[in-house]
């Protein structure tokens, strides 16, 4: 407990710091540089400046989880008390090699055999499959809960799992998560080595990066999270459950009525409720399961729209349990997270705003501040690359292109996010979106048919740009106007190659 206590308060000058960085520049952009500008200009200045303290708010929350990292308590594992586990594999029309994998990784754990079951929580539509699946749990005594529906989606399998379970705890994984032999022993000791952890959540990495550029970009995304943001998140005991790779006690999980189906992202919902009722997480680092990431644009595309959909409905459904979490900075930081996906907006609006300026030569404010004060603005937009560069340093693995290749692609994702925080906004139902994990043969033009938007605002964005980069007083947003058209443009680029 002392421990945290310290790594709180140096976590705190940090933020402190920063977030005094920042009030001093927008203060100052509001009150010497606002009363500059053209009346006509105020609205666009004001949507502008608003874009950018959001953006700002998410660059300081990554400086801080660096920091947090760094003072990080690397936790010591104890085998102890071996409660009845129940393992839930949620399987909608899988391949059984993928999941063959899955169930082997199980049955090599450190932990007595006789104290787990695996269970199989099916809604496959696939006869072919369904019948495979059935012989093989038979031969392999796993219990197999089908369902001829998918109400629920995940959540709902799962739910109909946790009828036929007799596990103490629950413990899930994908189908395509092998989990590690030590994964159960070291999950389990830590959720019960305290009286108010509700579940514990292990890193999850994966064993296909380095197939192409797009796992590569998914492998980024996986080491920034689970890397520097989740242990952030455990110094304040509010690292979430991840979908996979975690265990969680019953009797919680049953007064919380079981996984919500409200959402997509169940996880990051179950963990909302969960932390409202003054209950805690524990998040361990060393990788409980190895999965498989999305091997075509259009995949990693599909998988970040379902987060970005579910993560924002359970912000507009969760808000008030949020705001019952214990603790003023436990809920900005569990705000913060629910909010995560509000930045593909900001980038959208700060891009069309450039354009704006620079096609219609509407004043922006940046236009009249000295010139050295585009430091901050390098400072929090560069925050992602350093962050990413310090997991990287950290984990002996370092790739300035595969970073590069990453920040491109986050922009090429923006509308991608955009549409998905939209899509919560309007109470649109969404369906599970499983990502195929495998190859598929390209559609060209369907692909350009998705993808035009990218197209458009990144050729646009690149004109504008390039037309007023040898303007001196237009240059320096001429670059950025560049940067983000490049970002956008990788959206069909990575789309075309790979899929």
């Amino acid at each position: 407990m002392i421990k945290e206590d310290v790594i709180m308060k140096r976590s705190s000058v940090v933020i402190l710091a920063l977030v005094s960085l920042m009030v001093f520049y927008f203060g100052y952009e509001l009150v010497f540089i606002f009363p500059m500008l053209p009346p006509g200009a105020f609205w666009l200045n004001a949507f502008l400046i608003g874009f950018e303290i959001l953006t700002a708010t998410f660059s300081i929350y990554l400086y801080h989880s660096i920091f947090a990292t760094l003072e990080w308590p690397a936790l010591s594992y104890r085998s102890g008390k071996k409660p009845f586990v129940s393992i839930h594999i949620p399987v909608y029309n899988e391949t059984m090699g993928v999941l063959k994998k899955t169930v082997d990784g199980i049955k090599t754990q450190d932990y007595p055999k006789d104290r787990y079951e695996i269970i199989i929580a099916d809604d496959s539509t696939n006869m072919n499959f369904l019948r495979k699946l059935e012989r093989f749990c038979k031969a392999s005594g796993i219990k197999l809960v089908h369902r001829s529906h998918r109400r629920g989606y995940k959540a709902g399998a799962l739910n109909e799992a946790l009828k036929h379970s007799r596990g103490d705890a629950v413990a899930v994984l994908d189908a395509d998560d092998v989990p590690e032999s030590m994964f159960l022993d070291h999950a389990v000791s830590t959720l019960y080595s305290g009286r108010k952890i509700a579940f514990v959540q292990t890193r999850n990495i994966e064993r296909n990066q380095n197939v192409n550029a797009i796992t590569g970009i998914g492998s980024m995304v996986r080491d920034l999270f689970f890397g520097a943001i989740m242990k952030s998140k455990d110094a304040r005991k509010l690292s979430i459950f991840c979908g996979s790779g975690g265990v969680v006690r019953s009797k919680i999980l049953k007064r919380m009525g079981g996984w919500p189906e409200d959402t997509v992202t169940e996880d990051i919902d179950l963990s909302t409720k969960i932390f409202s009722k003054g209950l805690y997480s524990k998040y361990i680092n060393p990788a409980g399961c190895k999965g498989l990431l999305p091997v075509s644009f259009t995949g990693l595309c599909g998988q970040t729209f379902r987060w970005s959909y579910g993560t924002t409905r359970t912000f507009l459904l969760r808000w008030r349990e949020t705001l019952r979490i214990p603790g003023v900075f436990r809920k900005i930081e569990h705000f913060l997270s629910l909010m995560t996906y509000f930045l593909g907006p900001a980038i959208i609006g700060i891009d069309i705003i450039m354009i704006i300026h620079l096609t219609y030569k509407i004043p922006i404010f940046h236009i009249y501040e000295i010139k050295t004060f585009w430091l901050f603005g390098a400072i929090f937009t560069l925050s992602s690359f350093f962050a990413l560069l310090f997991v990287q340093v950290k984990d002996k693995n370092v790739s300035i292109k595969r970073i590069i290749t990453y920040m491109l692609a986050i922009y090429g994702l923006s509308l991608n996010f955009t549409l998905g925080v939209a899509s919560a906004i309007a109470g649109r139902r969404l369906a599970f979106f499983r990502t195929p994990r495998g190859a598929r043969k390209k559609d060209y033009k369907k692909i350009a048919a998705r993808y035009w938007p990218e197209t458009l605002l990144g050729s646009v964005s690149m004109a504008a740009g390039l037309l007023n980069l040898l303007d001196p007083l237009y240059a320096a947003q001429a670059g950025w106007a560049i940067l983000f058209g490049a970002g956008f443009l990788s959206a069909p680029y990575l789309a075309f190659r790979y899929g």
